[in-house]
């Protein structure tokens, strides 16, 4: 044996001796070669210095912070998967759940931890039994490499599910109705006000006007479910008798119009001795604030029974509702703007005073109509409750068109709206305007100073342009216009209204109100072909289009999807993923819907129609 083949077997001297291999040969040339020999020596100070090292314990917690570590990696690898493809280990779903606990804003956590799961990937590590020569750093390293696979073995397995699923970037198809998706959640409460006319959901809260039953039958409040209390609070300290109608609500406002009854004279149509006028309404519109100092002053009115799938909330009596509304400090609406409707000035084929509105940040959109039927579109800066907002005209309209559907991108520095009309033929038209807003700093006199620049025009002037919404710096708009297809596949409008007569009359417009007691916009009838223009990114000003062309109608936007109907039925889009989304029946037979944020909301007929004092709304969030 020469002193090359004595090292190899040196490397693994003291396997060969635990093993009781045959060594014979080794042992003989070690006592001829002392190089050897201090070879072995220097091996076994090393190990006897590796062994005398301190255990390295791991921190107590550590195990934990693994499993929500992996917890948070499973939960976004579902979030980017179609349905079913992707399954959670059973060790992790105890770690999902508290997850969900522990974040009860995010309605969609409580639902990915209950998806039918199967085990992950195993990571093998195989040994190899060949002799090798190593030194110190080369064993340290050794060991800390092992340290590290043990501690990472997990979230490599997940990173392997992730890699192996083509769905995890690009997701092509989703569902509202298969629970891997979104919680969808429904609930049913008692209450003094069941007749809902409007209502806008929020990720925590639902917002709603409503009336109640029998002799207060004319009462009517704003109220607010807390979608995980389950608790429901009235935001007026005393109802009022003119119906309310919530027009917006976002995490920090709430803004809703109270809308007077048409003034009833004693001879049909002719004004009585009040001087009161049928074509007369009073209006006014109110904001609050709804930061958390202003929520500890809201009075709870109920708590939840035990039920699983729904909530039954139990109210006071109209009694003691009265005597609770006196001793309880509410917080105060703040007025925007009043005035009256007159239906004689107004164009006739407009029943109310607004005619849109759109809440971002502080800033509030409103296209109004005043006492003499002039259109106009204002912004507002809300601000603190009980201080008068400022107010900024941004645009006016001639007589006989009307301002409506105002929307901005998420700078808020570009502003788009619709001009409607009626032409002699009885024909609804529509434009859409675009003002870009921009600051330009000029040096004058020696000194810097910024001014700003609106540009204002006529984005698509067919009058075939209809409802313009923005979603995640995405254009949308329904036009009229028939089609064409170019070369190279893009769609654009050709500028011929497409014919009403082709029309699926059986695709209905679902309202966001109750239309007995708020009038739908005029636009709701009209069906077209919905279009997209990306703002930025490598696609802008690229137009394409969404579901059946000239059958789409009822278009909703929220803050990273759309839905509308078709001659398919109900159609979702996630803007973000740039993806249709399958909706199945779960919205078929909604007969109030409306969409607001990343959350929708809707009530059936049999909600709308329960007799007592039942009340059940169904909801769904839909991931950022």
């Amino acid at each position: 044996m020469n002193c090359n083949q004595a090292r190899e077997l040196i490397s693994v001297y003291r396997e060969i001796k635990a093993e009781e291999c045959e060594s014979a040969d080794l042992a003989a040339h070690l006592e001829g070669c002392a190089a050897c020999r201090e070879t072995l020596a220097n091996y076994t100070r090393i190990g006897e210095q590796i062994r005398s090292m301190p255990v390295c314990e791991p921190a107590p917690d550590m195990h934990t912070k693994l499993m929500k570590a992996l917890a948070n990696e499973q939960l976004k690898v579902l979030q980017k998967s179609a349905p079913g493809t992707v399954s959670t280990p059973e060790f992790l779903k105890p770690y999902l759940r508290q997850l969900a606990e522990e974040t009860p804003g995010q309605d969609e956590i409580a639902a990915f931890s209950t998806a039918e799961t199967g085990p992950l990937p195993r990571i093998q590590v195989h040994r190899k039994r060949r002799p090798v020569q190593v030194n110190q750093f080369a064993v340290l390293g050794l060991a800390a490499t092992i340290l590290l696979m043990l501690m990472m073995g997990g979230l490599t397995s997940l990173l392997m599910v992730a890699r192996s699923n083509p769905n995890t970037i690009t997701r092509t198809s989703a569902s509202v109705y298969r629970p891997t998706e979104v919680d969808q959640k429904i609930y049913t409460m008692t209450t003094l006000y069941p007749n809902v006319a409007s209502a806008l959901p929020t990720r925590n809260f639902i917002y709603y006007t409503a009336s109640s039953n029998g002799s207060a039958s004319q009462s009517w409040m704003l109220m607010q479910f807390d979608r995980r209390t389950r608790v429901s609070t009235p935001l007026l300290a005393q109802p009022g008798s003119d119906p309310l109608i919530v027009l917006a609500a976002s995490d920090s406002w709430l803004v809703w119009l109270t809308y007077s009854r048409p003034a009833i004279t004693t001879h049909g149509h002719v004004p009585d001795t009040s001087n009161t006028s049928p074509s007369l309404r009073t209006w006014s519109l109110d904001y609050l604030s709804l930061q958390p100092q202003m929520q500890q002053t809201l009075p709870a009115t109920s708590n939840t029974s035990p039920s699983s799938n729904s909530q039954f909330l139990k109210t006071p009596t109209a009694t003691s509702t009265s005597s609770q509304s006196t001793s309880t400090s509410f917080p105060t609406p703040t007025l925007l703007e009043q005035g009256l409707f007159d239906s004689t000035t107004a164009p006739d084929w407009v029943n109310s005073p607004i005619q849109g509105t759109w809440l971002t940040g502080n800033t509030l959109l409103i296209a109004l109509i005043d006492r003499h039927g002039l259109s106009y579109l204002e912004s507002y800066q809300l601000g603190q409750t009980g201080k008068a907002a400022q107010v900024q005209q941004i645009a006016s309209a001639p007589a006989g068109h009307v301002l409506t559907w105002p929307t901005t991108d998420s700078t808020g520095t570009e502003i788009y709206w619709a001009d409607e009309w009626v032409s002699t033929d009885g024909t609804l038209h529509s434009n859409i305007w675009q003002q870009q807003t921009s600051d330009l700093t000029t040096r004058s006199h020696g000194h810097i100073e910024t001014i700003v620049s609106t540009n204002r025009q006529v984005l698509m002037g067919d009058g075939m342009s209809f409802q313009p919404q923005v979603v995640d710096n995405t254009l949308f708009w329904l036009s009229t216009s028939e089609v064409t297809v170019s070369g190279q596949g893009a769609v654009s409008p050709n500028g011929t209204p497409f014919p009403a007569n082709s029309t699926d009359t059986s695709v209905v417009f679902t309202p966001r109100t109750d239309t007995a007691v708020y009038p739908a916009p005029p636009d709701s009838l009209v069906h077209g072909t919905i279009f997209l223009l990306p703002l930025d990114g490598p696609e802008a000003g690229v137009e394409s289009t969404l579901g059946v062309a000239g059958q789409s109608t009822g278009f909703q936007a929220g803050s990273n999807y759309v839905i509308w109907q078709d001659t398919t039925g109900y159609q979702m889009y996630d803007v973000q993923h740039q993806s249709n989304v399958v909706t199945g029946d779960t919205l078929n037979d909604a007969s109030l819907l409306a969409v607001n944020g990343n959350t929708t909301l809707w009530l059936t007929e049999n909600a709308l129609n329960t007799p007592g004092s039942q009340l059940t709304m169904m909801v769904f969030n839909w991931p950022n």
